[in-house]
């Protein structure tokens, strides 16, 4: 088990931090609504409480606070901000935590609007939801009118989704909306290397006109009708010298060969327009560079929505930085690991 001198502190409610574990395992991912964390705890842990030594799961609830903080050397970060889920007694005893949107899921909300803005929809959730968090949108959006019918604050995200592309998900207890690619501040970046700091991976470096992929896009109008557009990335066009780009070239019908990728786009676009924007998204997705994953030390701190630049010895040209989509984050008896899976290339 580690201690406080190895660098963990979990805060439960109220009581003491726990500095002893058997593990800490921590699941984040923008494209879910919801991070979780695992705590694995001996089952025979006591804690003083009010002058009195009593058995920790005792002290538990479901509901209570969470924060968990690890690191190196003493030095703590802020690794998971949430709330207790679910509690498994037993020997170990497990503790289930998820991030602020647990607290999203408890309360059913009711209003309309005859037109609204994305920042109406969420500042209404935060609102009722008796919380205090910040809201940061990437990238302005109209819903015009809207209608929340007994739903909780985690199905209106959903249906946003649904409706117009749009991802919610906390970042460092910050609601964040929109895509999660673009940003007004600058991602942090963070340096992987074969033989250097990469553990292990699955990466696999491919070329982007070998990158086989089909897109179906939609995009809701004002009258909620929707505009759908089918295009191929499969498709291989004449390239002058020095042009590496590819279109996108649209089926008139059919599916080609290749893997679907359905996609949601901006709300109000024609069929010329939500093509182009399919055409933008496709050479997101169609890149010379790596796909898949690493498994790092817990050093450096990445999270997703990061950057992971990624460098081999033996082939340099191959360099470049990628989006990170998602952490997996471990700390405990067997060290401390991040596992990241890549996204687009962000540059080369």
């Amino acid at each position: 088990m580690f201690s406080l001198a190895d660098g963990i502190s979990i805060q439960i409610g109220e009581l003491r931090p726990i500095t002893v574990v058997h593990e800490v395992a921590i699941e984040s991912a923008w494209a879910k609504f919801t991070d979780s964390a695992t705590i694995t705890l001996p089952r025979n842990l006591n804690v003083l409480h009010a002058g009195v030594t009593t058995p920790l799961p005792d002290l538990i609830s479901v509901g209570l606070p969470v924060t968990i903080r690890y690191g190196y050397d003493g030095q703590l970060r802020t690794e998971f901000m949430g709330y207790v889920s679910e509690l498994k007694p037993g020997t170990p005893f497990v503790i289930k935590c998820e991030d602020m949107m647990w607290a999203l899921k408890r309360q059913s909300l009711s209003n309309s609007w005859r037109s609204a803005t994305l920042l109406d929809v969420l500042q209404f959730i935060r609102e009722k939801s008796g919380l205090s968090f910040d809201i940061r949108e990437l990238g302005k959006l109209t819903v015009g009118k809207y209608q929340i019918n007994q739903a909780t604050g985690a199905q209106v995200f959903d249906d946003l989704k649904k409706r117009f592309g749009l991802n919610c998900f906390f970042r460092a207890g910050v609601l964040v909306a929109g895509d999660p690619y673009k940003s007004d501040t600058k991602p942090a970046e963070h340096r992987y290397g074969f033989r250097q700091n990469i553990i292990e991976s699955d990466l696999a470096y491919t070329n982007a006109e070998d990158v086989a992929l089909h897109f179906r896009a939609t995009s809701t109008q004002r009258d909620g009708k929707k505009v759908q557009v089918d295009a191929s990335g499969v498709v291989k066009t004449k390239k002058e010298k020095g042009d590496t780009t590819a279109r996108v070239t649209a089926l008139s019908a059919g599916i080609s060969k290749g893997e679907l990728r359905t996609l949601i786009g901006p709300p109000g676009l024609s069929s010329a327009q939500l093509l182009a924007w399919v055409e933008q998204e496709a050479g997101r997705l169609r890149f010379d560079g790596y796909r898949g994953g690493l498994t790092a030390f817990g050093l450096p701190a990445a999270e997703h929505g990061d950057l992971a630049t990624i460098t081999d010895p033996d082939y340099p040209e191959r360099a470049g930085s990628y989006f990170i989509d998602s952490v997996s984050k471990t700390f405990g008896v067997n060290g401390s690991r991040r596992k990241l899976k890549l996204g687009p290339k962000a540059r080369a």
